[in-house]
């Protein structure tokens, strides 16, 4: 993807000054809440709502792109979603790298000037220093990981609000979810539900909706993989 973000070259880019304060936070968040109701209130295609959020967030935030990263394979992500509107975009060699090491540790992570590879970043005790090329943000669901927000950082002039990104990130996580499993009728299934005959459908809609990988779509749908491959293997039978 050309454009997914300028994030693919990571080419140094001069930023438009250090990250400044806060001002008019206050307001910003009240257009996000206000912004966000309209959004889930005339929601239809759950695709269009994803990419109203990310547009929105740039317009309350500074944020010039911000991205999602879905898995498109155990060890490729595109980026399925982004606020300058192209689509199904690819990833630089380092951001790949960060995201196959975030779908596994969950942490959050930033790529700074003059580096290739991710560092940790615990935002209850990590500040912005202007450094900064990209955040990547975990947007988990029962300590899965479902995608990741990649936020560019290079032309923001003002420190991003990190609870902000998060609250978002948690919307953009429950619109994901209804994608993969729309009725959750098993989302939330006890690990020793006995096999209902009607799953088939919800179960194969997870698999497709996580790219074929099976251990995901099981952690989506609050199985373990085993129990996942035990429900496939039975309903096929009957």
């Amino acid at each position: 993807m050309h454009k997914v973000a300028d994030i693919q070259d990571y080419r140094s880019v001069a930023h438009a000054g250090h990250f400044a304060g806060n001002a008019g936070r206050e307001l910003a968040e009240q257009d996000v809440f206000q912004g966000l109701t309209r959004i889930l209130e005339q929601r239809q295609q759950d695709d269009d709502s994803i990419q109203a959020i990310l547009t929105l967030l740039c317009d309350v935030s500074g944020l010039q792109n911000v991205s999602l990263a879905v898995p498109e394979s155990p060890s490729r992500f595109k980026a399925q979603f982004c606020s300058t509107g192209v689509n199904n975009g690819v990833y630089s060699f380092a951001v790949q790298h960060a995201l196959c090491r975030q779908f596994e540790s969950r942490e959050w992570l930033v790529i700074r000037d003059g580096q290739e590879r991710a560092d940790a970043f615990v935002p209850q005790h990590s500040l912005l220093s202007g450094q900064e090329r990209c955040l990547l943000l975990p947007l988990t669901l029962r300590q899965a990981v479902l995608a990741v927000l990649v936020v560019d950082l290079r032309h923001c002039e003002h420190t991003p609000d990190l609870n902000l990104l998060q609250f978002i990130g948690a919307q953009i996580a429950q619109l994901l979810v209804t994608q993969v499993v729309p009725n959750f009728r098993t989302l939330y299934a006890r690990p020793y539900q006995r096999v209902q005959g009607d799953e088939l459908d919800d179960i194969h809609a997870a698999i497709e909706k996580c790219n074929g990988n099976k251990t995901m779509a099981a952690k989506v749908l609050g199985l373990t993989p085993r129990q996942l491959r035990y429900r496939l293997t039975k309903l096929a039978q009957d």
